[in-house]
């Protein structure tokens, strides 16, 4: 209670002793008492836990077919022609769900108490009431796992060869393709942990002594107060994906008579692989709020409408925010390649030698980069702070004093850890061709080779930051009006 009220209480205090005194003397012989009290208490509790969920498909598919024939003429020529085909594929998917769990809570308690004294013309009551309720429900949910894989192969081969009175002729294909496709996304464990507080307290006196003349006083004072809070944790996310193809074909050719025989053979292959990888992004997170609101007040009269008046009031509100925070950084990671080479043979060979030529061209490209973000932490919070106050009276003297104070302030802390990228790529190329000539003069050889390399490594890095955003607002209002 601040000092100006205490003062004016004490005034009206003075002049309404000597009423107090004489009225207990004279009303002492009628007296009587009464108390009651009664309090409650109850809770709930409502736990809930389910276990883990998994869920998975796989699925098979596989083909073959195979086919041939054969054909004479009237002329005895012949022709021949096979083929066959395979194809099967595989596919898979996973869900995996970790544990569930809910536990919600309440409490609520409750305490009142009265008491009344009478003696004459001088009464007195006294009441009390106190209540607390709390709510808590905290929620797990186990982290959740997803996993996919498609793969699928085909191959098929071909062949055709003709034979007549002048010779051979024969060509032959086979080519295969495969694909492999896999991804997993991996959530981690959810924690939800939020609470809340209520509780209250209120008082009030009330004293009368004597007639119209006597001394009546009140006082009253209450306090509420609020607390809640949700933690939330979160471990993070990491998921991969890889995606890989091929291919493959090769031609020969061959055709023998009389004079040659000239075979042309070709190879090509084609590959290509993906992949890219996330991880990272925990958090951790603290909300909590606070209301905290205390109020007093007392008021005297002795003496009548003539007597002392004396009153005060004092209040206080105070609210407290905050959150408090941890976010993980975050990695990505990624490459790219792609493949492609070719063979290729031709063969001339007759009475007067043999000619043979070879080309093997290789591409390659190659892609890489990885990215990291920094963890970023911080702890906003706001308080805001009233307090207010007021007046008090005696007889013609009148006397009123008012203040008011308001604060606000706020901050926000942070920082940001080192964050960079960085990337490669690459191109490489190769030409190699070799001619050969075999005759009655001996051997004759010819080679070149060619190749081309190159290589980019682009990338930043930015050194981490941090700050203290912060401000406070103070206003305060005093009045004071004295008339006598």
């Amino acid at each position: 209670m601040k000092t100006w009220m205490q003062r004016s209480l004490g005034v009206a205090g003075l002049a309404g002793g000597l009423w107090l005194a004489g009225s207990l003397a004279a009303y002492a012989d009628d007296t009587g008492s009464h108390e009651q009290d009664s309090s409650t208490e109850s809770s709930i509790a409502a736990p809930i836990e389910l276990g883990g969920l998994s869920l998975g498909i796989e699925t098979e598919d596989h083909s073959s077919e195979q086919q041939s024939s054969s054909q004479t003429d009237e002329n005895g020529d012949t022709i021949e022609t096979a083929s066959a085909q395979e194809s099967s594929s595989h596919s898979e998917l996973g869900i995996d769900v970790g544990e569930i769990a809910v536990d919600p809570a309440a409490m609520l308690d409750t305490e009142s108490w009265t008491s009344s004294d009478e003696a004459g013309d001088s009464a007195s009551t006294e009441d009390s009431l106190s209540s607390a309720a709390e709510v808590q429900a905290p929620i797990s949910v186990g982290g959740v796992t997803v996993t996919g894989a498609q793969q699928s192969e085909s191959s098929s081969e071909e062949s055709a060869a003709t034979t007549t009175d002048e010779g051979t002729a024969s060509t032959t294909e086979s080519t295969s393709e495969s694909s492999a496709t896999g991804g997993a996304l991996e959530v981690g464990q959810l924690d939800i942990d939020p609470t809340a507080a209520l509780s209250g307290d209120r008082e009030s006196a009330a004293t009368s002594t004597g007639d119209e003349h006597g001394v009546d006083g009140a006082e009253s004072s209450s306090q509420t107060a609020i607390e809640a809070s949700s933690p939330i944790s979160f471990e993070g996310i990491t998921a991969a994906a890889a995606d890989e193809r091929s291919s493959e074909r090769e031609t020969e050719s061959s055709v023998t008579n009389s004079e040659r025989t000239a075979t042309t053979s070709e190879a090509v292959s084609e590959s290509s692989s993906n992949a890219i990888g996330v991880d990272g992004l925990d958090l951790a997170l603290e909300p909590a709020a606070g209301l905290w609101n205390s109020t007093d007040s007392a008021a005297t009269q002795a003496g009548g409408v003539d007597g002392v008046d004396a009153s005060a009031s004092a209040s206080d509100t105070a609210i407290v925010a905050g959150a408090p925070f941890h976010l993980g950084g975050l990695t990505t990671a990624g490459e790219s390649a792609t493949t492609g080479e070719r063979h290729t043979t031709s063969t001339v060979a007759d009475d007067e030698g043999t000619a043979t030529s070879t080309e093997h061209v290789w591409d390659s490209t190659r892609t890489a980069f990885v990215g990291q973000t920094g963890d970023v932490t911080g702890a906003p919070w706001v308080w805001t702070d009233t307090r207010s106050d007021a007046s008090a009276s005696a007889g013609d003297a009148d006397r009123s004093d008012s203040s008011s104070v308001h604060l606000i302030g706020y901050a926000f802390p942070f920082a940001i850890g080192d964050s960079g990228f960085a990337s490669e790529i690459a191109d490489a190329s190769s030409t190699q061709s070799t001619g050969a000539v075999t005759d009655d003069s001996g051997t004759r050889t010819d080679e070149r080779s060619t190749e081309n390399h190159s290589v980019s490594r682009p990338g930043f890095v930015l050194d981490g930051t941090d700050g203290h955003l912060h401000g406070l607002l103070d206003t305060e209002n005093a009045q004071r009006n004295r008339l006598a």
